[in-house]
């Protein structure tokens, strides 16, 4: 999903949208977005803030069954891993994205 870094917002949303369901729906720790205009929203501030020197990048295969898929994710400032964290989701019956729940940080520790 790197189109969410395209700096014209014309061919982002575009290229989104050609990935995203109509249905879509981001959620994440702050908010619930929707559509391919809600996850281009979501990432703005690493398109437009060059000083912060962020990168995200997946840190994971992308692990999918049954339309269900997982992978993890890290966020780097100046190449240092500032945060981990994972996601997971589903596709329809198209192949296309209907939704990203995404967590930061590592799973939980197990309850003893």
């Amino acid at each position: 999903m790197v189109a969410v870094f395209i700096a014209d917002e014309r061919e982002r949303l575009q290229r989104l949208a050609e990935h995203l369901a109509p249905d879509f729906v981001y959620v994440n720790p702050r908010a619930v977005l929707e559509g391919a205009q809600g996850l281009s929203d979501a990432y703005s501030r690493f398109r437009h803030d060059g000083w912060l020197r962020i990168t995200l990048r997946r840190s994971s295969d992308v692990d999918m069954h049954h339309a269900h898929f997982r992978y993890a994710w890290e966020s780097l400032e100046g190449g240092r891993t500032a945060m981990n964290g994972w996601c997971f989701g589903w596709v329809d019956a198209e192949g296309k994205i209907s939704r990203i729940v995404s967590f930061n940080d590592p799973v939980p520790d197990r309850l003893s």
